[in-house]
């Protein structure tokens, strides 16, 4: 799993837990009881969520980072990973599907017009969102299959994240396409090895990219799935078509 904190400082957070007085005795105040014992470790730490974890006695809390953990419900114990279930022979990761539902949430939160969209052709299917990077070679190589998703009506929207961070030549070559009159065809063009006129304007593309970096996505292309699921990389237009069950 991926974490924001600096290992110190989750080893301060580890220490403080196993020698805290219980957190969620009192249901009614173990939020707020809990997010006060992080906040004396970070106090731009917040609590996004707390609910019941499928493991009995333990709760899972997500934070503000994006980061989920377990926590018990004495709030002696806790633990940052994967929680595993064998259901009918089959090995589920209960974890990726809670953070799938964070995913989703985030991710369709975002407004359509603040994205480069290419629509199906026809009648709407699916869509798929993908951050995307234009130094990217294999973001390339997707854009080429996008003619054919959206011919089998899967509706791919961009969403811009610069790889190698805010200071990088990718970055300002997102803006470009963001800043463009026509998106689209900046897109087309910047993914052809084309030049796209240098632009300025009020863009989403910082905002995205740290959205896409709460999310854990550390590389593109990162492809997110109507339910949340991430797939990182590239991957063929028939093999998203039957991830998608088209």
């Amino acid at each position: 799993m991926r974490l924001m904190f600096t290992g110190s400082l989750l080893s301060a957070l580890l220490v403080l837990l196993l020698v805290s007085s219980p957190l969620l005795a009192d249901n009614k105040h173990s939020k707020a009881e809990l997010e006060q014992q992080l906040q004396q470790l970070d106090p731009r730490i917040r609590i996004v969520s707390l609910q019941a974890a499928p493991l009995a006695g333990f709760h899972e809390v997500v934070l503000n980072t994006g980061d989920l953990l377990y926590v018990h419900e004495a709030g002696r114990y806790f633990f940052a990973g994967s929680l595993l279930e064998i259901n009918d022979g089959q090995l589920l990761d209960l974890t990726e599907q809670a953070r799938g539902k964070q995913r989703q949430q985030a991710i369709q939160s975002v407004p359509a017009n603040e994205q480069v969209v290419f629509p199906a052709t026809g009648e709407t299917r699916a869509v798929v969102q993908v951050f995307t990077d234009i130094t990217c070679p294999y973001c390339v190589r997707l854009h080429q299959q996008v003619p054919e998703l959206n011919r089998q009506g899967v509706e791919v929207r961009y969403l811009a994240f610069p790889r190698q961070g805010e200071q990088s030549p990718g970055f300002q070559q997102l803006v470009n396409v963001w800043c463009a009159a026509d998106r689209q065809q900046a897109m087309n063009r910047a993914k052809g090895g084309q030049r796209v006129a240098e632009a300025s304007c009020d863009n989403p593309v910082a905002a995205q990219y740290e959205l896409g970096r709460r999310q854990g996505i550390q590389g593109t292309p990162a492809i997110l799935l109507p339910d949340g699921q991430l797939i990182p990389g590239f991957v063929p237009a028939q093999r998203l078509l039957s991830e998608l069950g088209l």
